[in-house]
């Protein structure tokens, strides 16, 4: 499917020199609280990279970083603005790991069963107003590290065994929760789908990251971002060896995409590189 306007790419992965998405600054500052469209948007043409596993070696050139704030060391985000520089931070908002500073804080009547693959994380019951409060005071956290927007991931509890009887709708007013949360607090909010949640959820979200969508067919999904000139960031999870019949995929389909590893621990092949 070729989509409505300019495709960008973005990795969860540290890949140096490449040309991607840049995070352009509208009036909206971060923590000062922001209507959609006031805040953060993804632009092409900028050098970028990113990384969720590890903290991310900010010396290198990139305009743009995506990261997980908490792994980066004190004080090693400060320049970054200052430079003119951006970063797009990670939040697990349906799930708790048990290595974060505020876990011990959900209570335990909202933890439910391991994520599975992920020995560390447990389902939360997103319905819980505690749960909500914690998120909301790490969404405000975030703002405080400098984040200049959010992806809340983990949000498919209803269709996984949490120990929750949660709905589709349950996670759509959550969805809808963050979002407004995000926006509060001057932060641009990234949604992950899947299309039961894209389908209802775009207006409410500045853009979408597709993951491994080629690989799924579901790549359609995020059509409804683009149709609202929202941007679409496209990644595929895989190996090495899989980088090039899935970037071809990626290209037939009419975008550009990342191959990362699935620890994204900074091994990625960039499609424009090897097509």
């Amino acid at each position: 499917m070729r989509l409505a306007l300019p495709l960008l790419a973005v990795a969860l992965c540290a890949c140096e020199g490449t040309e991607g998405t840049l995070v352009v600054r509208h009036p909206g500052a971060a923590g000062a609280g922001a209507e959609p469209g006031d805040v953060y948007l993804p632009e092409a043409g900028a050098r970028w990279l990113a990384q969720l596993d590890g903290a991310v070696d900010t010396a290198q050139m990139a305009d743009f970083f995506y990261l997980d704030p908490e792994q980066q060391p004190p004080g090693g985000l400060a320049s970054l603005h200052e430079q003119g520089r951006h970063y797009i931070c990670y939040l697990s908002a349906g799930t708790v790991e048990n290595f974060r500073d505020d876990a011990e804080l959900f209570p335990e009547r909202a933890v439910g069963n391991v994520m599975q693959g992920f020995p560390n994380e447990r389902w939360l019951d997103v319905r819980d107003a505690e749960v909500q409060r914690l998120m909301a005071l790490r969404i405000q956290r975030l703002a405080q590290a400098g984040c200049d927007g959010v992806v809340p991931a983990s949000l498919t509890g209803y269709a996984a065994e949490s120990g929750f009887d949660l709905s589709v709708a349950d996670t759509l007013r959550y969805a809808r929760f963050l979002a407004e949360q995000l926006h509060a607090a001057g932060l641009s909010a990234g949604l992950t789908g899947p299309a039961e949640l894209t389908a209802e959820l775009w207006s409410s979200f500045d853009f979408g990251l597709a993951i491994s969508c080629v690989r799924g067919s579901q790549c359609a999904e995020f059509g409804v971002f683009a149709t609202a000139k929202k941007p679409v960031l496209y990644l595929e999870v895989g190996a090495e060896g899989e980088a090039l019949e899935l970037c071809n995929s990626a290209d037939a389909l009419g975008f550009q995409a990342i191959i990362s590893d699935p620890g994204f621990t900074g091994r990625c092949v960039v499609c424009r590189d090897i097509l």
